[in-house]
C-alpha cells in the first residue's frame, strides 16, 4: 500500500519494504501549489504508482470538497484509494497516541510553509478520533507559540505532537517545551518530517478506526422520550387554522354577539362555528331569555338535549360564509402530514463479552431501553488461515431476534477477531456517536489424529495413525505412546514412544497418514499422541474420540 502526503510544494510517498520497513520518497514539483492542485501533484509520481491501493491525507482545515478533488485526482492517475483521512489523525497513529481502550486528548502542531496548524484530537477507547479545533496561526513574530499557548490552556491536553519539517530542527522543540503551559506535557517529536506519512503505513492495523468532527457529547445517557405537557390544548393558528371551521376560543371572545330576530325573543345566541350550531338543540320556551357564552368544542356536543315536549326554535344564522371549496363542492382540506420519524443515532452498548464455542462466537450485550436494532461489525486478523468466509463484515441485528436466540452467534472461525456493537436509538436528544469494541484473541488450531491396528498375512502387525484438521496449520512434532493397562495415558512418562511424527505443514481437507510397527502384547494398550514440545506448542491436539486410543 502507498502512503501519499501532498504538501505545499513536495509530496512524499511511503511505502513498506521488503523487511516491513517504511521507505519514503521525496518529489519536489518545482515551485508548483501541490495543495492547490493534487492532480498535478500525483501525476508527477510516475506511471509505476498506477495500480495500486492508496492512503492519503489532507489538511485539517480541508472540506468535503477538497477530499473529493482529492480523491478523483488519484483514480485518474489509476490509484485506488482505500482510506483519507486528516493530517493531524495520521500524525497521531505516527506517534502511538491512538489504540483501544484508551481516553486522551492530545494537541497537534502541524507546520504548514509560514503557517502552523494547531488541531485538538479527542480519543475514545472504541477507535473514535474526534477532529475537536483547529486554528492556524503565522510563524513570523512568535505567532506560532503564542497561538499554542492559547490552545494549551483552552483545551489541557495529556500531550503535544509535532509534525512538518520545521520541527525537525531541537530549537524549536525547546521553544515549545519552554512554555508555562506546556511545563507536565509530554512532548512527541520523532522524526516530525515524517509523521504523516508514517502514519498513513499504519492505517491498515486500524480497520474500525472512526474519524468525527466536533466535541464529543458531555453525556451518553438516554432520557425518555418528550411528552406533550397540555395534550388538550388548542394549535396555534400558525399550526393549524380554525380546523373544521371552529375557530379558536380567543378569537370567539373577540366577537360581538349579534342582536336575535325580533320574531325570537326568548334567546339570544352567540356566533358559534357552523358545525356545532346546527347540531344543538334549541332550549325550552319556559326558559327565560339567556345569553351564552362561548364554550369548547367538547362542552356544546355533550350538552344534553332539552325535553321532547318543547317545541324546536330558530337558531340565529351562521354569520360566517362557507369556505369557496366547500361552497363548490370540493373536499375540505387535508390535516399537514406527520413529521417524519427521528433519525438512528448509534450509541455505544456495554457489557459487550463474547464467548467461544469452537469456531462460533455467541457474542452477548446490554441494550439501551430506546434500542431495538444494533450494528454489528468485526474484522478477522487472520482470515486467511480459515480459509472460508470474508475478512470482515457489517450486519444489523434485531432485538427481538437477539432476545430469542439468547444473543448472537456468529461464525468466524478460531482466529484473532475485532468486534464493535452500536445501538441504533431513534431519539434526537442522544448526540453520542461510538461504538462498543472487543478484540477476541486466537484459539489454536485444531488437529484430531485416530489410531488404527492392523495386521498383516505374515502375522506382524502394524499402526497407522491419521491426523487431519479443518485450517491449515503448521504440525509440530509429535510423538505415538504406547501405554500398556487399563488406563489410558495422559503424558510421554507414562509410556513407551514408538513413532515420532516430524514438524511439517498439515495443509486443511489433506490428511497426514503415519505407519509404523506395534509390538505383540497382551492385554489391555493404548496409542496416544502428544506434541514433542508440550510448552510451546502452537495446536490443540486431540482424538476423534477416546475410545478408539484403545487398539487392543
Amino acid at each position: 500500500m502507498l502512503a501519499i502526503a501532498i504538501g505545499l510544494r513536495v509530496t512524499r510517498v511511503g511505502r513498506l519494504g521488503p523487511d516491513g520497513r517504511p521507505t519514503v520518497t521525496v518529489t519536489d514539483l518545482a515551485g508548483a501549489d501541490a495543495a492547490a492542485d493534487p492532480a498535478s501533484a500525483l501525476a508527477a509520481l510516475g506511471a509505476g504508482a498506477t495500480d495500486e491501493e492508496a492512503a492519503l491525507a489532507l489538511p485539517a482545515t480541508a472540506d468535503r470538497r477538497a477530499e473529493a478533488r482529492l480523491r478523483r485526482a488519484a483514480e485518474d492517475v489509476g490509484l485506488r484509494v482505500s482510506r483519507i483521512v486528516p493530517e493531524p489523525v495520521a500524525a497521531a497513529l505516527h506517534y502511538g497516541a491512538i489504540a483501544e481502550g484508551v481516553h486522551r486528548t492530545v494537541l497537534v502542531a502541524d507546520q504548514t510553509a509560514g503557517a502552523v496548524d494547531l488541531t485538538v484530537l479527542a480519543i475514545t477507547p472504541d477507535l473514535t478520533v474526534r477532529v475537536v479545533t483547529t486554528r492556524t496561526a503565522q510563524l513570523a513574530d512568535d505567532h506560532g507559540l503564542a497561538a499554542l499557548a492559547r490552545v494549551l490552556a483552552e483545551a489541557a491536553p495529556d500531550a503535544v505532537l509535532l509534525s512538518g519539517d520545521l520541527y525537525a530542527t531541537p530549537a524549536r522543540r525547546a521553544d515549545i517545551e519552554s512554555l508555562p503551559e506546556a511545563q507536565g506535557l509530554t512532548v512527541r517529536c520523532r522524526t516530525p518530517e515524517l509523521a504523516v506519512v508514517h502514519g498513513l503505513l499504519l492505517l491498515e492495523d486500524f480497520g474500525l478506526l472512526r474519524v468525527a468532527t466536533g466535541p464529543a457529547p458531555a453525556s451518553t445517557g438516554f432520557p425518555p422520550p418528550l411528552e406533550d405537557p397540555e395534550p388538550g390544548a388548542w394549535p396555534t393558528p400558525a399550526e393549524d387554522p380554525e380546523p373544521h371551521g371552529i375557530p379558536p376560543a380567543s378569537a370567539l371572545k373577540d366577537r360581538e354577539d349579534p342582536p336575535p330576530p325580533r320574531s325570537e325573543p326568548q334567546t339570544e345566541a352567540t356566533p358559534k362555528g357552523r358545525g356545532e350550531l346546527r347540531d344543538q338543540p334549541p332550549p325550552p320556551r319556559s326558559q327565560p331569555p339567556t345569553k351564552t357564552t362561548p364554550k369548547g368544542r367538547g362542552e356544546l356536543r355533550d350538552q344534553p338535549p332539552p325535553p321532547h315536549s318543547q317545541p324546536p326554535t330558530e337558531t340565529t344564522p351562521d354569520p360566517t360564509p362557507p369556505p369557496p371549496s366547500e361552497a363548490a363542492g370540493e373536499p375540505p382540506p387535508q390535516p399537514p402530514p406527520s413529521p417524519e420519524a427521528p433519525r438512528q443515532r448509534s450509541v455505544p452498548v456495554t457489557q459487550l463479552q463474547a464467548i467461544r464455542r469452537d469456531d462460533h462466537l455467541l457474542v452477548l450485550w446490554a441494550w439501551p431501553d430506546a434500542a431495538l436494532t444494533a450494528r454489528v461489525r468485526w474484522r478477522r486478523e487472520d482470515a486467511s488461515a480459515d480459509g472460508d468466509g470474508p475478512r470482515d463484515g457489517d450486519i444489523r441485528c434485531q432485538r427481538r431476534v437477539y432476545e430469542h436466540d439468547g444473543g448472537l452467534d456468529l461464525r468466524l472461525g478460531r482466529g484473532a477477531v475485532t468486534l464493535t456493537v452500536e445501538a441504533l436509538v431513534p431519539d434526537p436528544a442522544v448526540d453520542t456517536e461510538g461504538a462498543a469494541s472487543l478484540r477476541i484473541a486466537a484459539e489454536p488450531p485444531i488437529v484430531e489424529y485416530e489410531p488404527t491396528l492392523r495386521r498383516r498375512l505374515n502375522g506382524t502387525r502394524y499402526a497407522t495413525v491419521t491426523f487431519a484438521t479443518r485450517t491449515g496449520c503448521d504440525l509440530p512434532a509429535v510423538h505415538v505412546v504406547h501405554g500398556l493397562g487399563r488406563y489410558r495415558p495422559t503424558s510421554t512418562a507414562e509410556g513407551a514412544v514408538l513413532h515420532e511424527v516430524p514438524a511439517q505443514r498439515l495443509p486443511a481437507g489433506a490428511p497426514l497418514v503415519v505407519k509404523f510397527p506395534f509390538p505383540g502384547t497382551r492385554g489391555p494398550s493404548w496409542l496416544v499422541c502428544f506434541p514433542a514440545d508440550a510448552p510451546d506448542t502452537d495446536i490443540d491436539l486431540r482424538p476423534t474420540a477416546l475410545h478408539r486410543l484403545r487398539v487392543t
